[in-house]
Parts: C-alpha cells; structure tokens; sequence
C-alpha cells in the first residue's frame, strides 16, 4: 500500500465548489473500482491547487490502464474543465499486509476487519492482498458490491470490538451464518467466483466458546460437517469446509 498526493491545479474562473464536487466524484469512483482504498482523504487548499492525499494498493494503481468508464468519465471532466491532475507517490504504508505475487491464485478468501485498510480479497494459497481490479469487475463496471460489504463488516466489527453500543449485534453480523452481513457476505462470494472461475471463502468470526475442548469440536455451521484442519490455515483460520467454502477460527477467548 502507497500513499500518494494528487494535485489539482484551481481555475479560478470557475466556483471552487464545482471542482471540489468534481473531485469528490472522481475519489468516489477511483474507490468503488479498487484503485484507493478508504473513505477519508484529506484535503487541502492553496490559492493554486487543491492537494488530496489517498492510499493506494499498489504503485501504480492509478495507471489509466485499471480505471474503469466512471473513473475515465470525471477524469476527462477535470482535465477538460481545471487541469491535468498530477499524481505523485509519497512513499510505502510501512503497516500494510503484503500483496499477492502469485501467478496465478486458485482460490479467494474474502476477509477483512475493522483496523484494516487494505482490500478485503486475499489470494488462498499466499494470503497476500489481491487489488480488486486484477479480477474482473463484479457490479456495474466497479466492485461496489465487495467494498460495500466491507465497510459494513468493519462497522459491526468496531461495535463488537468497542465492547459499548451494539456490541451483541455487530457480533452476531459477524459470526452467525444466516445474519443479513452474512449472508450479503456470501453473495458477494458468489459474484467472485462466476467472475473469476475460482472459490472463494467466506470468513466467519468466532469471539467466545464455553470450553477448549467444545471448540474444538465444532461442525460446519452451513452442512454439520468435520472442518477442523489439523493446522491453521495462514496462522488464523482453524476451521474450513470445503462443501460451504467457510473457514473460522478457534474462539479467541478460549484457545488452548
């Protein structure tokens, strides 16, 4: 993951409001196809340029090559009505996961928490990161479908991790197989997977259990099936049923 700056040269000919919308319509469409991650970005204002610092999953995910015809539509308005944007990248997020090298990933886990940042689609066998615009678009030329999951997710997981408000709803979202954040959850697996050919795991959170050993004994919540692996898959996932592609962890609380 890069931070980078994005400059905007003001025409000062024109309402500032207008290129500040404009703008905002450009960030918009740059999230929802995969090329920034996050929803805040900070902005700031010279009697020059309008500077807006994002982050992005890799050097050069604002190569025109990735965008997509929303990002291609406001981009050419900018360039048309103010200026060229000029795009520098700052520099590497030192806190980020590593992205996925592999040639080729056979599989998909989708995953994310309330802390993270970065994409929520990670390659099976690497658990690297996978940028959203390396598999084919999954809702409306963009991928509104994965990214809006996730920022749902992250809001349940912070409710469950505030321990204060909502704490037993955000939990349930999380870790129940047939809450709505679940089930929109596997939906979105299902869109993945017709568009890229390949499985693709749906994580489900496990906080508490009554006892080790009941943990560890614990079916497929989707078949009541034996998903327990010997080892943890990627040093997190302890469980993984092939038949309902779900993996879960052993209860936080209680591992052994």
């Amino acid at each position: 993951m890069y931070t980078v700056e994005v400059n905007f040269g003001v025409n000062k000919t024109s309402e500032l409001d207008d290129q500040v919308n404009l703008i905002d319509l450009l960030l918009g469409s740059w999230r929802m196809n995969g090329q920034i991650l996050g929803r805040e970005h900070p902005i700031a204002h010279t009697n020059e340029a309008i500077s807006v610092f994002i982050k992005i999953p890799e050097e050069y995910s604002l190569s025109p090559k990735f965008n997509n015809k929303y990002v291609n539509k406001y981009f050419k308005e900018i360039e048309d009505r103010f200026s060229v944007p000029l795009i520098s990248v700052l520099g590497k997020e030192p806190r980020c996961s590593n992205i996925c090298r592999c040639s080729a990933s056979k599989s998909y886990i989708l995953f994310t928490t309330y802390l993270a940042l970065e994409c929520p689609l990670y390659c099976g066998e690497c658990f690297g990161v996978v940028p959203l615009y390396r598999i084919p678009k999954t809702y409306d030329d963009e991928y509104y479908n994965i990214i809006c999951w996730m920022s749902d997710y992250q809001s349940c997981d912070s409710l469950q991790m505030n321990c204060a408000v909502g704490e037993r709803f955000g939990t349930n979202q999380i870790s129940k197989l047939d809450s709505p954040l679940t089930r929109l959850g596997l939906k979105v697996c299902d869109s993945i997977k017709e568009v890229t050919d390949k499985k693709t795991y749906y994580y489900l959170y496990k906080g508490s259990c009554k006892s080790y050993t009941q943990e560890l004994s614990r079916k497929c919540p989707g078949c009541n099936g034996e998903w327990r692996l010997e080892s943890a898959l990627h040093d997190l996932f302890n469980f993984k049923c092939e038949k309902c592609s779900l993996l879960s962890n052993i209860a936080w609380n209680c591992r052994g």
